[in-house]
């Protein structure tokens, strides 16, 4: 089905889920030249939620401060704007994901910690292969999946089929919305982040993640969202309602230039920083 079908219908499906505003607030801010800390804490400190996390995430091991830190401004400065940022986003989508409505048998606790554990493996998939934006990868793995909330919310007895599908054949899902849907979660998400004004980048990560062909806009961040959702199923991070691993292409995985020995620290890395935000983040 083309992209341009696919937005028409979902145009048309009504109030979509919209960015919390604090999220909108901060991404304005910090494209602005020389954003001020004192209006980024302000911000912040509009959610409480949002602070108390920022605070728990600045006093864990990770960063090895002596101290316990109280003061929110001190806290951004040590995590950096664009941890704050992805953080923020993370928080976002998750009252997104909690407070949507879905009468499917989609779990949504587990598509949460999929999306979460995609993040975080996509990110240090990133950092290992050495990439220049490794939080835009981080937000592209977060939200990879997005399409699905949104067939479980809509098209509540057609996603039901899929999933039933997905379970008697074993197709990948967007195989199975593909033939009883006629469109696949990941235009769905990519119309959804061009709803929200996110930067082509992302839209493309979000878009592309199968790689069941080779775009011919193919970027190694790209690589790094689709390589990290195998890695999270394989590694049984939460779980966005796929019953096999999906191969990785080989294009994307040389794209990369990592080794096969790498996988083995990828993977360790990206267990352990998942199990330290499954103690900060609420996974339920």
């Amino acid at each position: 089905m083309s992209s341009k079908k696919v937005d028409r219908i979902i145009q048309s499906m009504g109030e979509l889920p919209t960015l919390p505003t604090i999220y909108m607030k901060l991404s304005n801010l910090l494209n602005q030249p020389d954003p001020s800390i004192n209006k980024i804490t302000k911000i912040i400190s509009e959610d409480p939620a949002i602070a108390a996390m920022v605070l728990k995430i600045v006093n864990t091991a990770a960063y090895s401060i002596r101290n316990q830190i109280g003061d929110l401004q001190h806290a951004i400065v040590i995590l950096g704007l664009n941890e704050i940022k992805h953080l923020v986003l993370a928080s976002s989508i998750y009252k997104i994901v909690k407070e949507f409505k879905s009468s499917s048998a989609f779990d949504m606790p587990a598509f949460w910690k999929h999306s979460v554990g995609c993040a975080i493996v996509a990110k240090v998939l990133a950092e290992t292969a050495h990439l220049n934006s490794p939080e835009e990868v981080f937000t592209a793995g977060l939200l990879h999946d997005i399409g699905k909330m949104i067939h479980a919310g809509y098209f509540h007895e057609e996603f039901n089929a899929v999933i039933a599908d997905v379970a008697e054949t074993g197709s990948q899902m967007f195989q199975s919305e593909q033939k009883i849907l006629g469109f696949e979660h990941a235009q769905t998400g990519g119309t959804l982040a061009e709803k929200w004004r996110l930067p082509q980048a992302t839209i493309n990560m979000i878009v592309h993640h199968h790689m069941s062909y080779i775009p011919s806009t193919l970027t190694r961040e790209m690589a790094a969202v689709h390589i990290a959702n195998s890695l999270c199923i394989a590694l049984r991070l939460g779980s966005g309602g796929e019953k096999r691993v999906p191969i990785v292409n080989q294009k994307a995985w040389e794209s990369l230039a990592l080794k096969l020995s790498d996988l083995d620290y990828i993977m360790q890395r990206a267990s352990k920083l998942y199990e330290e935000s499954a103690s900060i983040m609420d996974f339920e």
